[in-house]
C-alpha cells in the first residue's frame, strides 16, 4: 500500500421513476459520494435525497448524510468512525442520528474483487411524533464484490444491528446489486431489504425496494 498518495473520487447516483395516466406519480433518489484518500486515511461523505410525489401528495422528501473515516493499520485491517443523520417521512421518523466506530478486516482483495467483514458499536438517537429513543447497538457488516463477466460485477452490502440491552431489538439491511461498469459511468440493477423487529406504531417490519440507477464518475 502506498501511504503517500492523495486521491479524490466523486460519484453521483441518479434514479427516477415517472408515471402518467390513470396514476400520476414521480419518484427520484439522488446521491453524491465524495471520497479522498490521504496516506493511511480514507474519508467519505455521502449525501442522499429521496423524493416521491403521488397524485400531488408528497409521500417522501427524505435526506440522509454520513461522514466516515477509515484509518488503515495494515493492508487488510482498518479502524473506522462515522456520524450519520437521516429522516424518513413514510416511517414518521423525524430523525435518526448515529455516531460510532469499529474494526474492518479484508478477507479477500484481488482484481477489484473483495470480501470484507466489519464489527463495531454505535449510539442511536431516533425521534418519532410521540417517541424518542436513545440506544447503543452492536453491528456486524459484510461487503462483497465479485466479477461476473467483463465489466459486470455483483455487489452486496449487509448490516446486522442489535440493541446492547435487548437482543430482540434488531435491524437488518441487505442490498444486492449488479453493476455494468464503464470508465465514466455505471448502470446498476439492485434491491434493498430493511427489517426492523420493533417498528414504530403501525409501521411494517419489512421494507423492500427495487431500483435501477445510473452512477456518473466525475473524478477518479
Amino acid at each position: 500500500m502506498n501511504h503517500s498518495t492523495t486521491k479524490l473520487n466523486t460519484q453521483i447516483n441518479l434514479s427516477f421513476d415517472w408515471e402518467s395516466g390513470n396514476e400520476n406519480t414521480f419518484a427520484s433518489f439522488n446521491q453524491i459520494l465524495i471520497g479522498t484518500k490521504q496516506g493511511r486515511q480514507l474519508w467519505r461523505l455521502i449525501v442522499g435525497h429521496d423524493y416521491e410525489d403521488d397524485e400531488g401528495e408528497i409521500v417522501a422528501n427524505d435526506w440522509s448524510a454520513q461522514l466516515r473515516l477509515n484509518h488503515f493499520v495494515s493492508d487488510k485491517n482498518s479502524i473506522y468512525g462515522f456520524i450519520q443523520t437521516q429522516n424518513i417521512k413514510v416511517l414518521q421518523m423525524n430523525h435518526r442520528q448515529l455516531v460510532g466506530g469499529g474494526y474492518r478486516h479484508s478477507l479477500f482483495n484481488n482484481d477489484r474483487q473483495y470480501i470484507d467483514l466489519a464489527a463495531g458499536l454505535f449510539y442511536e438517537d431516533e425521534e418519532y411524533p410521540n417517541l424518542q429513543t436513545h440506544k447503543y447497538r452492536f453491528n456486524i457488516n459484510m461487503f462483497l464484490r465479485v466479477k461476473l463477466l467483463v465489466k459486470l460485477y455483483f455487489n452486496c452490502v449487509t448490516y446486522f444491528q442489535v440493541n446492547t440491552k435487548d437482543a430482540s431489538d434488531i435491524r437488518f439491511f441487505v442490498e444486492p446489486k449488479i453493476n455494468f461498469e464503464q470508465e465514466k459511468f455505471a448502470l446498476s440493477i439492485g434491491a434493498q431489504n430493511r427489517y426492523n423487529s420493533t417498528p414504530y406504531s403501525q409501521n411494517k417490519k419489512n421494507d423492500l425496494l427495487s431500483q435501477v440507477a445510473l452512477t456518473i464518475k466525475l473524478f477518479k
